[in-house]
């Protein structure tokens, strides 16, 4: 084979599935049914729900295509009706693409207006702009040849949705600091029982936060109860909630804000189809997901190395897609009674769900019965009864190996990516006479396309997880699995990031920790790092994931309460046994990157990342995190390693007696 079996990515039309946003109201245009959503803030048709980014019309866009046909003549409409309904000078109007960062096929044509500012006054007057310029697009494009086809948005927004946000943890230095970390969970548990009282939010929360968020770019933003619902929730229905919760904060006097928004925890492993991406989309995947491999396979996977299923996935349409990418947080020394110690990996146990009989990706129908991708953080439900469904409930035992698909590394997505750069780098090369560069370039591809063929990706099988369900003393939750290598030549080591590293990812070195060693065994814990005494002193912790590589964080003092998405199939009658939604919630450790370099501390494909201290020695696990709305920025949830260890051990049954962290020597060694 050439390389591995190429998924579609789009139907057989071309057309791009989206997930649609409650609507307020509908029209009939020329073109048909169009639904208008008018929200605080916000008119849009047809509905997409935030968060959505923007770019130019470029080649090969549909946004490019409408201004090639009608140059700015839909801008220049829009300020012409904006005037007719007495709207103030607008901030600015512009043809671009509007785009969910996580799912690149999630694009529209889209006409945006801008206006400075929202007051409840604004809704009649921007919905009629909006509904106008949508019926004369709608007319124009119909009567135009060449726009057959063209799908163009109209969204109206408050500058405050598109002006960047900044966010912090709160800072310490205050007076007030301890009395709000004492009273935090107390918060938590008030915010959340508003919640579970209004229909709207009621079973739809994924996060209660605790940051400071807001425009200042000096991070002098207030504090913030940051509160997150997934996509079911109904945005209309919110002011009565915020006004309750808002209530509530008031009453304690510690001057916090709280913001409601749409958004789920991304698994922190990343999907992606093979592509017909556009050239900034593929930019975009290089840079924010390591995409490209640049250094020759190694049959050798360590710490921070990228993971996946060893196989494809077979969508509920019948299409195929890549597995979740996660890491490969480090290897471990397992005591195995009556074995003695094995070497085994460890990563996330969301990471290998793939691997087991059961596991779906679902598609579903919009309002108009028309079949689209379901994006945003959703998965498909398992099989009921299958390996994954029983796993899910009650953990992956070390029975039933022959029906678990093998691990590798690479991942497939990032091979199938590299090996289009080389091809087009290929291709490049030789029209511009450079035989020497494409000569190399193809003799890496070849290589890299060898490794696949004699199947060498392959390097170990789970043998043993936790499941969703389990969780720690202090409501924490436990989300691992262990990996058995196919042997031990497979195995890489755990080395921690060089200087060289973390001045590649634009560090100040005097801010790096313990360099040019392997992972050293725990030494201090998360838990004595946020009471007593060190609840005032900020805790610097670092990673290595296989999307962001080595990365600087901080350790909140206060927890978030999270609940996945993907887990809330059960919480539904249909499941065995049937849960309450707030049994899946869970307290969890904080970390936000280190704001002397903006960024993230860790992102999708992170999943399983091993989190240490300036010494090297490991203090937990990296599962999973979010992005707020607007900002560059993300927080990532992280579990105590000791509280994995524990797990491990307990759920063996007493067949596994201890846990360690192998020692390798220097890096050499390995």
């Amino acid at each position: 084979m050439s390389h591995l079996p190429t998924p579609e990515s789009t139907d057989s039309s071309g057309s791009r599935r989206r997930r649609r946003a409650e609507a307020s109201s509908s029209d009939e245009s020329t073109l048909g049914t169009f639904a208008i959503s008018n929200l605080r803030d916000r008119v849009v048709t047809p509905p997409r729900p935030l968060p959505l980014k923007s770019y130019g019309p470029r080649d090969g866009t549909e946004a490019r295509r409408a201004e090639i046909l009608f140059g700015d003549e839909f801008e220049r409409k829009a300020v012409e009706l904006a005037r007719e309904q007495s709207i103030p000078e607008l901030a600015g109007v512009s043809l671009t693409e509007r785009y969910f960062r996580d799912d690149p096929q999630d694009t529209q044509a889209t006409v945006l207006i801008a206006v400075n500012e929202w007051t409840p006054e604004c809704r009649n007057p921007w919905e009629a702009v909006v509904r106008k310029l949508k019926l004369h697009i709608d007319e124009r494009v119909a009567s135009t040849a060449g726009a057959a086809n063209l799908d163009i948005s109209v969204e109206m927004v408050s500058m405050d949705l598109l002006r960047p946000k900044y966010f912090n943890l709160p800072r310490e230095d205050r007076p007030d600091f301890l009395r709000l970390v004492e009273s935090w969970p107390r918060i938590q548990d008030e915010m959340l029982n508003i919640l579970e009282s209004f229909s709207p939010t009621a079973g739809h929360m994924t996060a209660i936060s605790l940051f400071e968020l807001g425009f200042d770019e000096n991070c002098n933003n207030p504090r913030t109860v940051y509160v997150t619902v997934d996509y079911g929730s109904q945005a209309s229905g919110w002011p009565p909630v915020l006004e309750a919760m808002q209530a509530c904060a008031d009453k304690l006097n510690l001057g916090l804000k709280v913001h409601l928004e749409h958004n789920v925890f991304h698994p922190y492993a990343f999907q992606l189809l093979k592509s017909d991406l556009t050239r900034m989309e593929k930019d975009v995947r290089n840079r924010d997901f390591n995409f490209t491999l640049r250094q020759p396979y190694s049959p050798k996977v360590k710490a921070g190395d990228d993971i996946c299923a060893g196989r494809y996935i077979r969508r509920s349409d019948g299409k195929l897609s890549n597995p979740l990418v996660g890491t490969l947080g480090c290897w471990v020394d397992i005591l195995v009674k009556d074995r003695g110690w094995r070497k085994m990996g460890l990563t996330c146990y969301h990471v290998v769900r793939p691997c087991l009989e059961g596991y779906t990706m679902e598609t579903k129908q919009d309002e108009n019965d028309q079949e689209q991708w379901v994006s945003r953080g959703h998965h498909g439900k398992p099989v009921q009864d299958s390996d994954l469904w029983v796993a899910d409930r009650k953990g992956l035992g070390t029975e039933g190996m022959a029906r678990r698909v093998r691990v590798e590394h690479p991942a497939r997505v990032k091979h199938n990516f590299t090996v289009e750069e080389k091809q087009s780098a290929v291709q490049h090369y030789q029209s511009q006479g450079a035989s020497a560069k494409a000569l190399k370039c193809t003799a890496l591809l070849d290589e890299s396309i060898a490794f696949f063929d004699r199947d060498e990706q392959f390097f170990g099988e789970v043998c043993f997880a936790s499941g969703y369900i389990s969780r720690t003393k202090t409501n924490a939750r436990l989300d691992w699995a262990l990996i058995v290598p196919v042997s031990d030549n497979r195995i890489g080591g755990n080395p921690l990031p060089s200087l060289d590293d973390w001045v590649d990812q634009k560090y100040d070195t005097k801010y790096a920790p313990l360099t040019d060693e392997h992972l050293k065994p725990q030494g201090q814990s998360l838990y004595d790092c946020v009471k007593g005494d060190n609840v005032v002193h900020k805790v610097s912790v670092f990673k290595n994931g296989a999307s962001t590589t080595c990365t600087m964080g901080n350790l909140s003092k206060t927890k978030t309460d999270c609940i996945i998405s993907e887990e809330k199939y059960m919480s539904k009658a249909d499941s065995v046994p049937r849960r309450s939604l707030s049994s899946l919630r869970s307290r969890e450790f904080v970390v936000k990157a280190e704001v002397r370099r903006a960024g993230r501390f860790g992102d999708r494909g992170d999943s399983g990342a091993m989190v240490w201290d300036a010494q090297g020695r490991v203090v937990g696990m990296l599962f999973t995190g979010q992005q707020p709305h607007g900002t560059e920025e993300g927080y990532s949830l992280v579990t105590p390693i000791e509280d994995i260890f524990e797990d491990i051990k307990d759920k063996s049954g007493g067949n596994i007696l201890d846990i360690r962290i192998p020692d390798f020597g220097s890096n050499e060694d390995v």
